[in-house]
């Protein structure tokens, strides 16, 4: 893994850049139960998008605490543990660092191809008033979970096509046949975005619709929602029926240790930090550099940690349509921007270059701007004059206009469209830049009115993931419109090979060719970000998720030593 220094003396001494990482990891306490925690998540400044799973919407997972899934990230790989994965991306778990959650175990079986999941006996779905009477989970749950999600008119082109049929064969084991393999398959159906398991009870409402009244939802998971006040809190409390322990020191505990969960609802940055440090929440999950010393020093007891942000940006610029059908005014739009002075100034160093669409984290799978070929590596510099020169071979010997979408909701994004107006102004390229609250900007993409550029970011994923979503031909968070037949085909190859090395070389060979030869967006830097806690938060290592933004299992391990917090003065 490679890190990222501090923005100063102050910063260095409270930023904790995983102590961990060398040994077993830290002494652990015995928990103590009850209390309420409030937090700030990493999505403080979105309301829940929708409580319908049956609409696939990425955000469930987040504001869902309410489900598990067949399988999640095992956090003894992480800064509590082992040390060797932070748990910050948003969906980066390696199969090797899988735990069974609904699922106690499973395997691959062959002829027929298949995989099999032996669920977790005496987990139960909690009663719900209106809805379902308290009952016992079954594999028959999991079968119509996944036969009714993939009805949906909204589900992803391919995500589960390469699975035949969904069988139960016992009370306790379903099993999922395969058209062929999936080397990504844990992603795409385990511990996804559109995997938490729902009950029967629940989907079939509205004629199989499903519902978007949060109070009708109920799940296995380690919460239960109690209520939603939009622009203000969600909040959610311990399920008594949750079936999950932890170890510690040889003894198995009870979760959740606290009563409740608070998501404080907050677009507001200053309001963020001022939350924090007044106490009125526990937890902020992210905020940028401009705060951190600032914080630091008006609340020295804090502990702050610094990471690279999971989420990468660019502007998609589409692909299908003039002037950006033309691979040389996409490379002009990259050339005539200087993110190396977008580093240094915008985000005060605070970042990196280059970190899509594969992430720095990923050993054995990243290639840096030295290791480009020349015409890739050039991208990443700063050329007005041969942009200029690109434009005009292009036949936009004037220069051209374009308008670019954006979400209002991310300050980072505010600042660098002032930033893209000017690089482009010096080679004759005007920019209208179209602010949008994010439910109209994320409903715009992919749609006929899209405009022909849109700025936005998305997860870095896993090798697969990014590859797949963002420029596989008709995938769903693809708003570059990208279609490429070789890479396609070459995807599709990857995709199915069993050899971890050859498929792995493949996937690499596909990351530069996007980079270099295709170039569907203008890639831009990616920003560092800072996780902040009080010390009487314990067992909190700064993990933020342990699937694709789920942090309900971290959440649950969190417990509150009310000393400390009255010592304090919290």
């Amino acid at each position: 893994m490679r890190f990222f220094r501090s923005v100063g003396s102050l910063i260095a001494a409270v930023v904790f850049m995983f102590p961990w990482i060398a040994s077993a990891g830290p002494e652990r306490e015995a928990p103590q139960y009850g209390g309420i925690i409030n937090i700030v998540t990493q999505h403080a400044s979105l309301n829940a998008l929708s409580f319908n799973q049956y609409n696939w919407v990425w955000k469930t997972n987040h504001d869902g605490p309410f489900l598990d899934h067949l399988i999640a990230g095992d956090l003894d790989f992480g800064p509590r543990g082992k040390g060797v994965n932070r748990f910050t991306a948003f969906d980066w778990i390696p199969p090797e660092q899988y735990r069974g959650e609904l699922a106690e175990s499973w395997s691959v079986a062959e002829d027929p191809l298949r995989l099999v999941f032996n669920i977790r006996q005496g987990v139960f779905w909690p009663g719900k008033e209106g809805v379902m009477e308290r009952r016992e989970l079954v594999a028959e749950d999991i079968v119509y979970f996944y036969n009714h999600m993939w009805t949906s008119p909204r589900r992803i082109p391919t995500f589960w096509e390469f699975i035949d049929e969904w069988k139960v064969e016992g009370k306790y084991k379903a099993v999922a046949y395969l058209k062929e393999w999936n080397a990504n398959w844990g992603y795409r159906m385990a511990w996804s975005y559109f995997d938490g398991i729902a009950p029967r009870e629940v989907l079939d409402m509205n004629d199989g619709k499903g519902s978007d009244d949060w109070r009708l939802k109920t799940g296995t998971g380690p919460y239960k929602i109690v209520d939603v006040r939009p622009d203000d809190v969600q909040v959610y409390e311990r399920n008594e029926d949750y079936w999950d322990k932890e170890v510690i020191n040889g003894i198995a505990y009870d979760l959740p240790y606290n009563d409740k969960v608070v998501y404080h609802i907050m677009g507001d940055e200053a309001a963020q930090i001022a939350a924090i440090r007044t106490c009125k929440v526990d937890v902020l999950e992210g905020f940028r550099w401009q705060f951190a010393e600032e914080l630091a020093r008006s609340a020295p007891d804090l502990i702050i940690q610094r990471r690279l942000d999971s989420l990468s940006t660019f502007v998609a610029l589409r692909n299908d349509k003039p002037p950006f059908d033309d691979v040389r005014v996409r490379r002009a739009m990259n050339l005539a921007v200087d993110q190396k002075e977008m580093l240094a100034t915008l985000l005060n160093g605070e970042g990196a270059v280059l970190d899509y669409p594969f992430s720095i984290d990923w050993e054995g799978y990243y290639t840096s701007i030295e290791e480009l070929p020349p015409e890739g590596a050039e991208l990443f510099g700063y050329d007005p004059e041969k942009a200029k020169s690109l434009l005009a071979e292009a036949g936009y010997p004037d220069g051209l206009e374009f308008e670019v979408m954006f979400s209002t909701t991310e300050p980072y994004h505010l600042d660098l469209v002032a930033m893209l107006e000017a690089y482009y102004q010096r080679i004759g390229v005007i920019m209208k830049a179209v602010p949008l609250d994010y439910p109209t900007f994320r409903a715009k993409m992919r749609e006929p009115d899209q405009a022909v550029g849109y700025l936005m970011f998305n997860s870095e994923g896993n090798p697969f993931a990014v590859l797949r979503k963002s420029f596989v031909t008709g995938q769903t968070w693809n708003p570059a419109f990208h279609s490429d037949d070789w890479f396609d085909a070459r995807y599709k190859e990857a995709l199915v090979m069993r050899n971890k090395e050859e498929r792995d070389a493949v996937l690499r060979e596909l990351n530069e060719y996007i980079i270099t030869e295709r170039v569907p967006h203008i890639w831009l830097p990616t920003l560092a970000e800072y996780t902040a806690w009080w010390p009487y938060i314990k067992n909190y290592y700064g993990e933020l998720t342990t699937g694709s933004t789920r942090s309900a299992p971290i959440y649950a391990r969190m417990w509150i030593d009310q000393k400390l917090k009255k010592e304090l003065g919290c």
